[in-house]
């Protein structure tokens, strides 16, 4: 991955975070990259590292914790806080960390690739391990995680979007996947204390595959801990599986033979969970709050997503549903 520093640039907002990490670091700032919103790399005389920011010091501070407490607890798969101020960064109304850069290999990581799929399930499986014994000491700083709320909320804007939806879907695929939505909600409230049964751990909260990261040297990290909460690691599973089914050509054979994931299989409250159409819901919802008017670009993908595998979607519901 090639990374273009830009040193200074014509940017307002660049400058003027250029000159106040001179200022307040006691490092020679050579460049800043912004990669996305808050988050900037940047280069130094001595090293690169990530610059992001968080809206209040608490959640900073949380960040850097969980990091450390990461790192005691045997996972080092994840990058580590710098401390290069006494005090807290603070500019322009964000209080920023400085996180270590790990330099990506050239291949990234995907759920495309089966290898990619197996290995990422496998490190999650660890973070969760790890992660058991520090849920009790971080019981007070997280919330705990409540899918139930998260979907029903997620499913009232889908269906408040409806009649903007349907200028791109059909109104009986609309329809449908409301229909797959409420069915997965009223069965999964009814027996998720099934789920909640196990010893809690923190949760990643978003097995999104760019929050899986290789190094150059191969080694495979997770990364982004923004959203982590308190509950149980069926939900991180969950999550997972909905994030690569569709790679699995939505086949509930397939996802048995993925380990950690069997288990989790012969669970009638995660078997409910599966049948919500998460991915969907979520990115319309998304470009709905993000888009004022028409954008082919970006609504072209949501309406591929949702259309493109709808008949293996549908056989992958009544499959579950058989077994229910």
């Amino acid at each position: 991955m090639n990374i273009n520093i830009i040193k200074g640039g014509d940017d307002f907002f660049t400058n003027r975070l250029f000159s106040y990490l001179s200022r307040e670091l006691n490092l020679k700032i050579e460049g800043i990259k912004q990669l996305r919103g808050n988050v900037f790399l940047i280069k130094s005389d001595q090293s690169k590292f990530i610059l992001k920011g968080f809206n209040d010091l608490r959640k900073l501070k949380i960040q850097e914790t969980f990091s450390s407490s990461l790192r005691k607890s045997g996972f080092n798969h994840s990058y580590r806080f710098h401390s290069f101020s006494d005090q807290p960064l603070y500019f322009a109304n964000q209080y920023y960390g400085c996180m270590e850069y790990i330099e990506p290999h050239k291949k990234p990581f995907h759920y495309k690739h089966s290898s990619d799929r197996l290995e990422g399930i496998n490190l999650l499986e660890n973070f969760h391990a790890k992660t058991q014994n520090l849920s009790h000491s971080y019981s007070t700083l997280l919330p705990k995680t409540d899918l139930v709320s998260k979907w029903r909320q997620r499913k009232n804007e889908f269906t408040h979007n409806m009649p903007r939806l349907n200028y791109h879907i059909s109104k009986e695929v609309g329809d449908e996947l409301i229909s797959w939505a409420d069915f997965s909600l009223t069965g999964f409230t009814r027996l998720k204390k099934s789920l909640e049964s196990s010893k809690p751990v923190i949760l990643h909260g978003d097995v999104a595959h760019h929050n899986f990261l290789r190094s150059r040297e191969g080694k495979l990290n997770l990364i982004d801990f923004d959203l982590i909460s308190i509950g149980s690691s069926s939900c991180d599973m969950l999550q997972y599986a909905n994030r690569i089914l569709p790679f699995l050509n939505w086949r509930l054979d397939l996802l048995s033979e993925i380990p950690h994931l069997s288990n989790w299989l012969n669970n009638d409250s995660f078997l409910f969970g599966l049948l919500y159409p998460a991915d969907i819901l979520r990115e319309w919802n998304r470009l709905f709050r993000e888009e004022s008017g028409f954008n082919f670009y970006r609504t072209a993908p949501i309406i591929e997503l949702t259309i493109n595998q709808i008949h293996q979607r549908r056989q992958f519901q009544e499959e579950v549903k058989s077994l229910l």
